[in-house]
């Protein structure tokens, strides 16, 4: 297997996992019934905006977003983003595991994952191919307990793999996928896409998109629905030129509803640094609405229309930190 499809293997696992487990706060215990959208916009007020725009910045960012993953080689990363990367890696550097189908394989301090592996080519990855984990009580000495199943299918597989310019799409399927980490756990259920261009150096774009995904983190049940993460990465300068755009529904009793979020202008930063320009419209009930504007790599503004009629407000200016943190 060529080692720059096996770290593209692997950086689409880790893509689908930041949407999964993204960068929130872990919890107390999974909520058994993680919720959908519940169909109800949010009220938009000067109390509740900034906490509202915190939790759409913490999906939008995600967990590494602004990191580029192209010609990635990853390290041992902890909490629930890095479990799947060693799992990925497990599958992707272990030709005679797919050779063998199936392995209970014991985790290296206390329990197991039972693999299922549906190839065509033990040697080389193939559209088609099916990599199916069991995490049972799996502790790997990372400091994270895993429980739950994950499905792993290649929907796309193209180009020329020796030159490193091809086409990667791998669908991630999470149920029951729990990660306890220092006592607190957090959940995933739901399906995650990642499709990963290599074909047109030096861009390389990674495109992440989920019709559902419930989380529970905190024992707080969320949901993204309808959700499009589009990441392009320009290597020809130095810092990589990194530009997001995303748009996504995001429910939560913590934000009192739905929140329905859109790119106005495309997030930019450079290299792994915070968007130094662009914006986000988070839009709730009765058209009320947030504007969230990067000022630099530094700081954010919003601005706030309670009432929908097109005039703001109210507005507030922090650090990318300190709206981040209103996440927690």
């Amino acid at each position: 297997m060529i080692r720059n499809l096996q770290n593209a293997f692997i950086a689409a696992c880790a893509c689908a996992m930041l949407a999964a487990c993204g960068g929130g706060s872990s919890g107390s215990g999974p909520n058994t019934n993680p919720i959908g959208p519940s169909g109800e916009l949010a009220t938009i007020t000067l109390d509740n905006a900034q906490p509202i725009a915190g939790a759409v910045a913490d999906v939008a960012l995600g967990d590494g977003v602004f990191g580029t993953i192209s010609d990635v080689n990853f390290p041992a990363i902890p909490g629930p983003t890095g479990v799947i990367v060693d799992g990925a890696a497990k599958i992707a550097n272990s030709p005679e595991l797919m050779a063998a189908s199936s392995a209970l394989l014991d985790c290296a301090v206390t329990g197991a994952v039972d693999v299922d592996v549906t190839v065509s080519d033990p040697l080389q990855p193939s559209e088609g191919d099916v990599y199916a984990l069991m995490f049972m009580a799996c502790d790997d000495g990372t400091g994270a307990v895993i429980d739950g199943g994950m499905i792993m299918t290649i929907t796309d597989l193209s180009g020329d793999l020796e030159s490193d310019q091809f086409l990667l799409g791998v669908r991630m399927e999470l149920s029951a996928f729990r990660v306890t980490e220092g006592g607190e756990t957090t959940g995933a259920d739901g399906t995650v896409s990642v499709l990963i261009d290599t074909r047109t150096p030096p861009i390389t774009t990674i495109t992440v998109s989920t019709s559902g995904l419930a989380t529970t983190s905190d024992g707080t049940a969320e949901a993204v629905t309808d959700l499009t993460v589009t990441i392009s990465e320009d290597e020809s300068v130095f810092p990589t030129a990194v530009s997001v755009e995303t748009s996504f529904t995001l429910s939560s009793p913590t934000i009192g509803g739905d929140v329905i979020v859109s790119t106005s202008l495309s997030l930019q930063s450079s290299g792994e640094e915070y968007p130094y320009v662009g914006e986000l419209r988070i839009t709730g009930a009765g058209n009320s609405a947030i504007v969230l504007i990067a000022l630099d790599g530094n700081r954010v503004r919003l601005e706030i229309d309670i009432d929908g009629d097109g005039a703001f407000d109210g507005d507030a200016e922090m650090t990318w930190d300190e709206l981040l943190g209103l996440a927690s």
